[in-house]
């Protein structure tokens, strides 16, 4: 009878002891979490004491503070990207404005007063004159006008509820059209393109959208591209392959990730007036209609690839 008696206060005694360690790991657990919580401290949680609830406790723990951390990350980025956005929208529209008022105010200048005394020829010159600084201060309208509609359009791409009415449309005819609405630029290069198109290729997209995606790669190779510019088209079991290919610099390599990045300009002097946003709004609107694209340096050329579903999928 007294050794039950002994064996029953020795467990209630550990019992008691365990019950004790047991409240002082959960205070050390929330002390823990107190000193991370001030500090944004990149700890996790550690125990000493090993019981499954305790360790399962731990563990719901760390995964918390982990995807706390993995979104605290998210924001720095988003926020930096904000910033930069706002530094290129200030750039991109803040210098062809400097540019639309000097070419305004040497209009201005040229502007002939009434009981003019120059002669006729000087009078005919500064004519010319403000002719021209009214011509490239209209070019530079209209560049911020270009520039402002990409914004809008690149705003509503980025809509996941944006959606575009797609049909069969024959691509192949859509970029011939393209060409010839580009066909002014591209003979300025120097260069007439080498083209291997298909009489017909029947894809599932948006005629417009399909267009815009042609005239924005058209207008990247004639402000970026150098050499002959090459297309050719692939048909597989599945798809219509829409593959366009130019030479790069001897020397030159790109960085084919960044070429859909959001106003990622290969120049870095910017001297170009275009948006850094042409490819961008390429790769939303070809993945908008269920497509896909893709960019890659082959032998010393930029190749870019476009894929549009031949069929319409079906809806379940």
């Amino acid at each position: 009878m007294l050794a039950a008696l002994l064996i029953v206060s020795l467990l209630l005694v550990l019992q008691t002891g365990y019950g004790l360690y047991y409240r002082r790991q959960i205070r050390d657990v929330g002390r823990q979490l107190d000193f991370i919580g001030k500090h944004d401290s990149f700890k996790l949680i550690t125990t000493q004491l090993q019981s499954r609830e305790l360790s399962r406790l731990v563990e719901s723990c760390n995964e918390l503070l982990r995807e706390r951390r993995a979104l605290n990350q998210r924001f720095i980025q988003k926020n930096e990207e904000i910033h930069e956005t706002i530094a290129s929208l200030s750039h991109d529209i803040r210098t062809p404005l400097a540019a639309l008022d000097g070419y305004l105010q040497l209009a201005e200048r040229a502007e002939p007063v009434q009981e003019r005394t120059e002669p006729v020829p000087e009078r005919a010159e500064q004519s010319s004159h403000r002719a021209d600084y009214v011509r490239l201060a209209r070019s530079r309208i209209k560049g911020i006008s270009k520039l402002i509609e990409e914004l809008f359009l690149y705003t509503k791409l980025q809509n996941p509820d944006y959606r575009l009415e797609l049909s069969t449309v024959d691509a192949a005819e859509l970029l011939r059209h393209s060409l010839v609405m580009q066909l002014e630029p591209i003979a300025a290069t120097g260069y007439e393109p080498e083209l291997a198109l298909p009489s017909q290729a029947l894809v599932v997209g948006q005629a417009h959208a399909i267009e815009r995606v042609f005239g924005n790669v058209l207008s990247n190779y004639v402000h970026h591209g150098e050499g002959r510019l090459t297309i050719h088209c692939r048909e597989t079991e599945s798809e219509w392959e829409f593959m366009f290919a130019n030479p790069l610099p001897p020397g030159r390599t790109i960085d084919a990730e960044r070429w859909f990045q959001r106003f990622y300009k290969a120049d870095p002097a910017r001297s170009e007036q275009t948006s850094g946003l042409g490819l961008t709004i390429v790769q939303s609107l070809v993945q908008k209609m269920k497509g896909s694209v893709r960019a890659e340096q082959l032998d010393q050329q930029f190749c870019l690839w476009i894929r549009w579903p031949k069929e319409r999928e079906e809806r379940v």
